[in-house]
Order: C-alpha cells, then structure tokens, then sequence
C-alpha cells in the first residue's frame, strides 16, 4: 500500500503541486508509514522472541549433554574420548539453530509475498477465448487507401464467406443484437442495444458523457463479458473467435491514450515491431505527426518519458492514430481521436482519416459533432439505449437530441 501510494504521488506531482495538497498527501503517506513500522514491529517482536528462546533451548541441550555425558564418564559408563566427542557434536549441531530466527522472518515476509502472487494467479478467467481464426487481408486493406504495407505471406482468399482451414477473412461487418451489460455492482450501462455497423462504412456514435460510448467499445473488443445478448462480426459471435485475433482485426486509438517509456519510433511501431522506417514515417505523416517529430531533438529516436509525459496531450494523440494506421487492421476504431488537438491538426487528421478508412468498417466515437457529420451513419445513444439513427441531415431534421447537441456547439439554430 505504501509503494502504490508514492509511484501514485509521483505520477500526480503535477496536479498535487497545481492543488497545493502537499501537507495532504504527506500525511496520507504518513499514516500508511505508520501502519506499515506496526506490522514491521510486530514481525521484529514476533523475531526477537523467537531468537531466545532458540538459544535457550541449545544451551539446556548443551547443559544436559555436559551433566548427564560427565556423570556417565565419571561412572565409567562412557569413555572420556567418547564423552569428548558427543560435547563437539552437540555444539555443532544445536549452534546453526540460532540462525532458525533469521530464516523465520525471511520466511514471513516471503509468504506475505506469496500471498499477493498467489491470490492474482487465483483469479479466474472470465473471458474465455473462441476457436475460430482470422484472416487479414492487409494487401487489399493497403490497395483500398493508397499505403505500402508489408506483404504477410497470406494468399488472398477469394470467398470471404467460407471456412479454409477453420479461418474466415475479416470483412467487418459488425452487429450488436439486444445487447445488455452492467459493470459490477452497478445497473445495467447498455440495455437492449442493437446496431448494425456494415462493413467498409464508417459509422458515428455519439451521446452525453456516460451514455456508454466508450464501454461499447470495450466490449467489441471483448475487454469485458456482455451479459445477455450477441455481438457478431460478419455473422460470426465475436465469443467464438481467438481473441488474439479479434483483438488483432480492431484498431484502437483511445482518448486516454498511452505511450510506454521508449522512442516516438518504438512507440509508433508497437505491435508492429519489424515496420521499416519509411513504414513508420508514412504512418506518422498521415496522423499530420511527422512534423512535430522532427524537430524533435533526436526525431524518431527522441525519448517520450513515461506515459509519453514529455510531448504534449494533442502530440500524444497522433502518435497513437500513426500506430493504428501502422498496424493497417480491417476494423479501425476512433474513440474521441482528436478531443486533444487544436482545430487546424483536427481538419488535417480529418482529411488523412478520410483517405484510411476507405474499405474498412470505422467506428468514431465523439463529442464534437463536427468530426462525424460525414459518416454513412449515426447512432445517438443515451442511457444505453439508441434514440436516434440516421445521416447528418437527416438527424438535424429530427430536431431531436443530435439536433440540440449540433445546436449548443455550433451556436446556430437549425432550420428546414
């Protein structure tokens, strides 16, 4: 609890310091200081009286070898030589006990341990994965938008529909089916949602904060188990697919985009680690991120710190959109991609996202209407249910709930 309370202020210094909670945050890590010197001093007094009483019983041993073995030498039951020979053995047997103190506490802290490893390993699974394979077209998904991909070594299959060696090719045809889930202990987030997301479209989902956007996301992925209901991707329930691969047929840029401790390359080629430079480069140029990283101090090679702490909230975003057009899947989804860049960068993601999605299924989940007025089509969702479906247009005429969002962003009055 200790550790997990500093790398958690460490990691905050920034807001700490912005709240001025300093003196807070210093008596939080000092009352778990205190209760971590209680069970270390219970751990030292359990060990401090183990120690005696070892050596106690050594010394009445020792005692008892010299009292009875000498009455037995005296008596001359025992020879002196023998006598001798049973103190020697007794010092060297009983002496290393002594250090059974030691051992003892090393073997409470060890179980301590144990028990936080054992009890993660114990976790059930809840998420099993399926049987059935995918296949990735990525020569066709490359040709579609004008990119240079690596050629995988897969011969192209002809009918997507058909089962060759238990493997079907992603088309991306994705459908929600009266679908129903609830995180833990809280009521349902979705219920009773259906969509039908076709293949090679790009559809929009939008909605008030905390109408489950997000977490529709996180299901298609599979990162949490639906509870009543089906998802299908091109026909097939998504539960009885690898989730490897599933997982692998989906881009994801998440709005809390994450950046491990590495190079702008490194991080921009994750999942991807044998892309060329050039590869890495074109991907970068598309997410309008190739400028900014050079000039960085040494470019691609350039350390983005922890968490990618050392770029900016809009500069970390197009690292993650260039390591989805990298990773070139069939199915991208886009969850408030631009919400951290400035309006310019927005417009000319906007136009390279244009030319990525053709012929793959698009999912753009955001806040800003003005990124998905394109979209084949829109689903407005709130409290988990779908309340609206149709084009930009035809929404704005529904006068409805996209209608007032449309109208408290951009401050203009719809009118037929």
């Amino acid at each position: 609890l200790l550790n997990s309370r500093l790398a958690n202020n460490l990691s905050g210094i920034t807001t700490i310091k912005s709240f001025t909670t300093e003196d807070y945050e210093r008596e939080r890590v000092q009352v778990d200081s205190e209760a971590y010197r209680r069970s270390n001093r219970k751990a030292i007094a359990l060990s401090a009286a183990f120690i005696p009483l070892i050596r106690f019983v050594i010394l009445m041993g020792f005692l008892a070898t010299l009292l009875y073995g000498g009455q037995l030498a005296i008596a001359g039951r025992l020879s002196v030589g023998s006598y001798s020979v049973l103190v020697y053995l007794t010092q060297s047997l009983l002496w290393p006990l002594t250090r059974l103190g030691e051992t003892f506490d090393l073997y409470q802290r060890a179980m301590a341990s144990t028990n936080r490893v054992m009890n993660l390993l114990e976790t059930p699974i809840e998420i099993h994965s399926g049987s059935l394979s995918l296949v990735i077209d990525h020569a066709s998904l490359a040709a579609d938008n004008g990119q240079r991909t690596k050629d995988n070594g897969q011969r192209p299959i002809q009918n997507p529909k058909s089962k060759i060696q238990n493997s079907l090719l992603v088309q991306g045809d994705i459908q929600l089916h009266d679908v129903t889930f609830a995180y833990r202990d809280r009521p349902p987030i979705i219920e009773h949602l259906s969509l039908h997301m076709p293949a090679g479209k790009t559809t929009a989902i939008v909605g008030s904060t905390g109408s489950g956007k997000s977490t529709l996301v996180k299901l298609l992925l599979r990162l949490y188990e639906i509870q009543s209901g089906q998802i299908t991707l091109d026909g097939i329930d998504i539960r009885d697919l690898k989730l490897r691969d599933l997982r692998q047929a989906i881009g994801w840029v998440s709005q809390d985009v994450f950046l491990f401790h590495g190079s702008v390359a490194e991080n921009i080629a994750y999942g991807y680690f044998d892309a060329s430079l050039d590869e890495i480069m074109a991907a970068a140029k598309i997410a309008e991120a190739h400028e900014f990283v050079r000039q960085l101090p040494q470019g691609y090679d350039t350390i983005v710190g922890e968490r990618g702490q050392k770029l900016s909230g809009g500069q970390r975003q197009r690292l993650a959109i260039a390591r989805a057009v990298l990773k070139n899947p069939p199915i991208l989804i886009l969850d408030e991609a631009t919400s951290a860049v400035d309006n310019e960068t927005e417009a000319a993601i906007q136009r390279s996202l244009e030319q990525i999605t053709v012929g793959r299924t698009t999912i753009a989940i955001a806040h800003r209407l003005s990124t998905v007025r394109n979209a084949d089509c829109i689903y407005v969702i709130e409290h988990g249910q779908l309340v609206e479906r149709g084009r930009h247009e035809d929404l704005l005429a529904q006068q409805g709930i996209y209608a007032s969002l449309w109208q408290v962003q951009t401050g203009l009055k719809y009118s037929k």
